[in-house]
């Protein structure tokens, strides 16, 4: 533990932005997630940063990973470009796996398809193969298919705290 030189609460070591006050602490390239892991083992109530998705204290007003402000304020314009910046990624993200799926089914149908029909005396001992081939390919297609949604379910995210947050007009 240390003490926040802004604020003077006391923080864990490896956090990069003071969950009182925000203010940055460290290099981003020194993040460890310790901290929240001993924290959840303490019982104290954990929520998601809505913007890094990292596990953080229920009380915190900021999050000590990527600074998100997490109280209950209209949006300023940099926190809104911040935002569409995070959509855009995640919806690269999202395509990304959709793209990186479609080769991964195909290989597994080819595959499986061949194993189920290949007669022993055409292909011998070669069936069985195609068929665990087949299936490892299903599975990494399956593994494709939950990235893609985890980044479908933060884009809509996102969009749904840009909407409801919005400055009045």
């Amino acid at each position: 533990m240390k003490e926040c030189p802004s604020c003077g609460n006391t923080i864990p070591k490896e956090v990069i932005y003071c969950p009182y006050c925000g203010a940055r602490l460290a290099d981003l390239g020194t993040t460890q997630t310790k901290g929240n892991e001993q924290r959840q083992k303490l019982g104290f109530k954990m929520q998601k940063c809505p913007l890094c998705d990292k596990k953080i204290r229920e009380d915190a007003k900021f999050c000590p990973q990527c600074g998100w402000d997490l109280t209950d304020h209209e949006l300023t314009p940099p926190q809104i470009a911040r935002i569409q910046e995070e959509i855009v990624d995640a919806r690269f993200r999202y395509m990304h796996w959709h793209v990186a799926m479609m080769p991964f089914l195909t290989l597994a149908l080819v595959c499986l398809l061949v194993g189920m029909f290949a007669v022993a005396e055409l292909i011998p001992a070669t069936w069985h193969f195609m068929l665990y081939i087949g299936s490892a390919f299903l599975f990494t297609e399956g593994v494709c298919v939950v990235y893609r949604e985890r980044y479908r379910k933060k884009q809509d995210r996102l969009k749904m705290m840009l909407r409801d947050r919005q400055p009045s007009q």
